[in-house]
């Protein structure tokens, strides 16, 4: 295992929101909450929660930080800054990386680990997906680097991107592994794309440090 780079401290022109707020979540509301919009809001969620979100990691490929980042709910509301428009969702993600580094001094690294992975490829008989300024898509539309994370969510292994695709696309796949297709036939079939398994490197997030949210 190697590391791959380190934080130290973000960049002075990071994006950031305009004004945010980390508070301890009223437990009354039993319900968790994502939006995106004018205002970036996570309720009910742990500080691990959001930082896999932010940084696009499954569970099981984070490690390190202290117990309290899984077991403490927490609220965050944060606004974008007037005149940006229309943030796209890894523009959002960027901020949230931003703001837990700013304010919960959350420093991390990654580490590259060599397992068994799923090399995702544009099949031979070409993409079938479309982007999402396409009106004849179907499906969510998702970012790329959530179609990615989705498609190893599903299979159960790490899934290493080697389409070279970016953007926005309609992402909608129908398998079973009983009475339909199977993931990879659906995968090939559905979206153009296919998965041939391997060795890889296949990223690790390490929590080095982080503080507790101070409530403001």
């Amino acid at each position: 295992m190697f590391a791959l780079c380190a934080w130290s401290a973000v960049a002075a022109d990071a994006p950031r929101y305009e004004v945010a707020s980390i508070r301890p979540h009223e437990p009354s509301q039993l319900r968790s909450t994502i939006h995106f919009g004018s205002e970036t809001l996570f309720s009910g969620m742990t500080i691990r929660n959001v930082i896999l979100l932010a940084w696009h990691m499954p569970p099981e490929r984070m490690t390190g930080g202290p117990k309290w980042l899984d077991s403490e709910l927490y609220d965050i509301r944060a606004k974008v800054p007037a005149g940006k428009g229309q943030l796209s969702m890894d523009e959002h993600y960027r901020r949230v990386q931003t703001l837990l580094t700013d304010r919960l001094r959350l420093r991390v690294h990654h580490e590259a680990k060599n397992e068994s992975v799923y090399f995702l490829r544009v099949a031979k008989s070409g993409l079938r997906m479309a982007p999402d300024s396409s009106p004849s898509g179907t499906g969510s539309i998702l970012p790329w680097s959530m179609i990615v994370s989705e498609l190893s969510r599903i299979t159960g292994w790490p899934v290493i991107d080697e389409t070279g695709l970016k953007g926005a696309w309609h992402f909608g796949i129908r398998y079973s592994e009983e009475t339909g297709p199977s993931i990879f036939t659906a995968v090939q079939e559905q979206l153009g794309l296919r998965l041939d398994a391997g060795k890889g490197p296949v990223d690790q997030l390490v929590i080095d440090s982080v503080e507790r949210p101070s409530g403001n």
